[in-house]
């Protein structure tokens, strides 16, 4: 019998060491909150208060269209499909001629007439 009495102290003591843990937590999260809370005020008071003046800018007028260097070089028309080797997927064909058109000089025309696997 004196061994019950023993066990439900030891429980009692357990669970009131539990309840002030779990409040303790709580309140330090609280109060970390209300910190953060705080500061976020405090910072967006000062950028409000030290925020440029928006200067109205005069419209300008529109700009002159560029004039379409003329076409050089070959003419000739091209197959829409290029000649694919070894069963290369779409995909890799456009990434390769997207890759060919972003190092492409502006206002040149190229074709990609062939891919083959190396």
């Amino acid at each position: 019998m004196c061994l019950l009495k023993t066990d439900l102290s030891i429980l009692a003591d357990a669970g009131s060491v539990i309840a002030i843990g779990f409040t303790v937590v709580f309140l330090v999260l609280l109060l970390l909150t209300a910190i953060f809370k705080i500061f976020g005020v405090a910072m967006s008071n000062t950028r409000e208060e030290s925020a440029p003046v928006a200067v109205p800018v005069p419209k300008a007028a529109p700009a002159p269209v560029a004039q379409v260097a003329p076409i050089v070089g070959n003419t000739e028309t091209v197959s829409s499909k290029p000649d694919v080797d070894g069963g290369i997927p779409a995909e890799t064909v456009a990434v390769i001629s997207a890759a060919v058109a972003s190092v492409a000089p502006a206002g040149s025309q190229y074709a990609v007439k062939g891919i083959r696997k190396m």
